[in-house]
């Protein structure tokens, strides 16, 4: 698909908008639903990814977190064209599957796919974040850019769509909706706002059977687990990282698990390390479990995928097989041990989880990938009491996007180090999708952190 530019003041806007709210919802499970009282809004999750529509007066464009742009001519974009220019618009982009449930590997199909395959390429929008005049409509009450929604995209549209909320009063309502919609009618979930301005994903529990590949322990409590490493085996044997899980169960039960991870501990070539950053200590890959989760999120908060390591398991321990796209589990919790299965690529299969990937998840390429170039280095330093604080900028160009499209084209690196801080070394990075919109988000790092009293080094 061919792309166009955006520049480093939009992408931004996209990216915060991301973090800070599409971001921030919470997941609710059917069991929390009576939690919900008086009334709310409540309309059908999309099974898409989040992308933004922009008008402007050449021809409009769909661009996501990451800065990947659709320009050509689709039947989105030319329904689009009736709209006014200047908007900003955030929606779920999907693949439209007729009476069927939209699948997010449905769209990523479509958007590597032939190009006439784009006419099922639907745009469902849910936000306004800009006017045609060009004022940001973040501030209003959603309700007011619900409103404006309704005005601007009409009932009955084909490609371009809106949502459509339903106002439930009680819990009662809700599970009634949710009851027609998600367990009937087949679809992802529900998207449910409070009047307070919560905003909840109200989502099926569900469960996936992973085996166990490494654990870590308590400091105060060695004998018992802290937290077990997960992963799905594809058909050639080789094991994909999942996630942790820390939610294992009761004193006794940590325990038990313990006597048995700590009795399967072998060699390790790779290095992994929990949240709380204690390193796990890999086992042979024998037990198989239940997790339940309330959500598998495929997206870090910039749009990118999320990625984990491809291992492999032989005589020698475990070996590092690369980095590939893998969705992680939202608040995952041993449900029980699976004694009646094994390892394998059917009983802990990553198809499991494939479904929810935003993008293809075709083999790793078979080959070397090819080295990084650095495009750019600057380094400032100031001397404070004695003590040197250190800030640098390194933009690089990955030359892997081509061959790999986990791979983004540039990486803008961002490092201030001060020892007289409580957290001495702070980073920022952030991606692009040409050498142009990375030099512009360098430009804006160095002119915010960059002030009076530092020296080029």
């Amino acid at each position: 698909m061919p792309s166009t530019a955006i520049d480093a003041t939009l992408l931004d806007l996209l990216t915060r908008y991301k973090r800070r709210i599409a971001g921030a919802y919470r997941a609710l499970t059917p069991d929390e639903i009576p939690t919900l009282v008086g009334a709310h809004t409540a309309s059908r999750k999309i099974d898409g990814e989040l992308w933004f529509l922009v008008t402007d007066a050449k021809r409009p464009m769909l661009v996501n977190p990451a800065g990947r742009t659709l320009t050509e001519s689709l039947p989105v974009l030319d329904q689009a064209r009736t709209l006014p220019a200047g908007l900003l618009i955030a929606g779920e982009l999907h693949a439209d599957a007729g009476s069927d449930r939209e699948r997010v590997g449905d769209l990523s199909a479509l958007l590597a796919g032939a190009a006439s395959g784009m006419t099922r390429v639907c745009f469902t929008a849910f936000d306004l974040l800009r006017d045609a005049a060009g004022s940001d409509q973040l501030a209003q009450p959603f309700d007011v850019r619900w409103t404006a929604l309704q005005t601007l995209i009409p009932d009955g549209a084909t490609n371009l769509r809106r949502i459509a909320p339903t106002t439930v009063e009680g819990p009662t309502a809700l599970q009634s909706l949710f009851t027609e919609m998600v367990e009937q009618g087949g679809a992802e979930g529900l998207v449910v706002r409070s009047p307070a301005g919560m905003v909840y994903k109200l989502k099926p529990t569900r469960d996936i059977d992973a085996v166990i590949i490494a654990f870590s322990e308590n400091a105060d409590e060695p004998d018992r687990v802290r937290s077990i490493l997960l992963g799905l085996m594809h058909e050639d044997g080789t094991i994909h990282l999942l996630g942790g899980c820390g939610n294992v169960g009761s004193a006794e039960v940590r325990t038990a698990l313990h006597k048995r991870l700590a009795a399967q501990v072998v060699p390790s070539q790779v290095r992994y390390a929990s949240d709380s950053g204690a390193l796990y200590r890999f086992v042979k890959p024998e037990i198989v479990v239940t997790v339940r989760v309330t959500e598998l999120q495929g997206e870090k908060s910039d749009g990118t995928p999320t990625t984990t390591p491809v291992l492999e398991y032989g005589a020698a321990g475990w070996s590092g097989r690369g980095v590939r796209p893998c969705p992680r589990p939202i608040h995952p919790v041993l449900e029980r041990i699976r004694e009646d299965k094994t390892a394998t690529a059917h009983d802990v299969r990553f198809a499991q989880v494939a479904d929810r990937l935003p993008v293809s998840s075709a083999a790793a390429p078979t080959g070397p990938l090819p080295t990084s170039t650095v495009v750019r280095r600057e380094v400032w330093t100031k001397v404070t009491k004695g003590q040197t604080a250190v800030r640098k900028l390194v933009i690089w160009r990955t030359n892997k996007e081509q061959a790999d499209p986990t791979y983004p084209a540039y990486v803008v690196h961002w490092t201030d180090y001060s020892a007289s801080r409580g957290t001495p070394l702070d980073r920022e990075v952030r991606l692009a999708p040409t050498e142009t919109l990375a030099m512009s988000l360098g430009d804006a790092m160095i002119e915010e952190n960059i002030k009076k009293g530092w020296t080029k080094v």
